[in-house]
């Protein structure tokens, strides 16, 4: 049953995250902000910065909520220290634990908005902020859909079924499955079609493997197959991979489709499976984070700073996803669990938390 010192320390809590979050997504948003201010090659009016920083804002909000519930929590709940409410609550009979626990009450209400938000918004505005930047590139044309992804080069128009990113999604190697090639003429007539079951760039030139070519003429209509032919087009694979999302920006149900179609094609789907347990884990991550701030707010703590708590937050946050980012690449690199190399370090990190909580209870 929930009472009155559970809704006023969740609330006092609250209060604290939410403060601290808005602050460092305005952060964020400005940053963005005066990055594309700087970039004089876009010829960007401000209209659309703007409007790109505010489709940004949204991922901004989601990356930094971690960090900004755990100083949110130990600025909140410290105010509560440094006015002795928290020895009032302990002496009334209120445990560390059940402290704890009012705190990570309300986090994860607003966790599960900023769940919702990451599934919803993010990755649409995600999307649009993406073709809004594309529109200022002197490149072919592309166009990134829910299904498949156009491109214009010359007299030739092609569809990409879908497009898989492959090894660190920080410098990812991009692969086309499913590509079409309509040619056409300069009197705009279908010359052939070119259906590829995936194209590969081998770091100087594109093949496409499993090719079906379907050369149209006046009377006559031809169909030559082959296991692999080179692929002469206009662009590289730098501009695809401005244009491919990636697994980070996309919503939990679009990751599980596209992890199923790895699957069943035999495909690397490590890079997809990583992020999926990622957001998955993302409330645990959050509320193990908010616990480990906890022991710094009893006991002599309540005569540190606001300075020092902040300070002692940033420190746990940048441990955490420093440990955490660690631990991923190890998975990764000896092919355990995704679920490991994301869930280990917050269940580790809040089983020790508790262990230190109790010893006082």
């Amino acid at each position: 049953m929930i009472k009155l010192v559970d809704l006023y320390i969740g609330r006092t809590a609250l209060a604290g995250v939410l403060g601290v979050w808005v602050a460092l997504t305005l952060l964020m948003a400005m940053f963005t902000f005066l990055d594309q201010l700087g970039d004089s090659e876009t010829g960007a009016q401000l209209s659309e910065v703007v409007g790109y920083v505010f489709l940004k804002s949204a991922n901004a909000a989601y990356i930094v909520f971690p960090v900004s519930a755990l100083l949110g929590a130990m600025i909140g709940v410290g105010a509560l220290a440094a006015g002795n409410e928290l020895v009032a609550f302990r002496t009334a009979g209120v445990s560390r634990l059940r402290i704890s626990g009012s705190v990570l009450g309300a986090v994860l209400l607003l966790t599960a908005v900023v769940m919702a938000m990451g599934e919803w918004i993010m990755p649409p505005a995600e999307q649009q902020a993406r073709a809004l930047k594309e529109t200022r590139l002197e490149a072919s044309s592309i166009g990134a859909g829910d299904v498949a992804m156009w491109i214009r080069d010359g007299n030739h128009f092609i569809s990409i079924g879908r497009s898989v990113v492959y090894a660190d999604e920080e410098s990812p190697e991009v692969t086309l499955h499913d590509v079409v090639r309509f040619t056409f003429d300069d009197e705009h007539g279908l010359e052939r079609v070119d259906r590829s079951a995936q194209a590969v760039h081998d770091g100087e030139s594109w093949r496409l493997e499993d090719n079906t070519r379907i050369t149209i003429e006046e009377d006559v209509v031809q169909l030559l197959w082959e296991a692999e032919r080179p692929w002469a087009v206009g662009f590289e694979p730098e501009l695809l991979a401005t244009a491919v999302v990636r697994p980070r920006y996309m919503s939990m149900r679009d990751i599980v489709d596209q992890v199923r179609y790895l699957r069943l094609n035999g495909l690397d789907d490590r890079a997809y499976s990583s992020v999926l347990w990622s957001k998955a884990l993302f409330p645990v991550s959050v509320l193990a984070l908010v616990l480990a701030g906890m022991p710094f707010l009893f006991g002599t703590a309540r005569t540190h700073s606001l300075g020092l708590r902040v300070f002692i937050g940033m420190s746990l946050g940048g441990v955490f996803m420093i440990v955490g980012k660690t631990m991923q690449n190890f998975s990764e690199a000896y092919a355990l669990p995704s679920w490991v190399g994301a869930g280990l370090p917050s269940l580790a990190l809040a089983a020790v938390v508790i262990l230190v909580l109790r010893r006082s209870v």
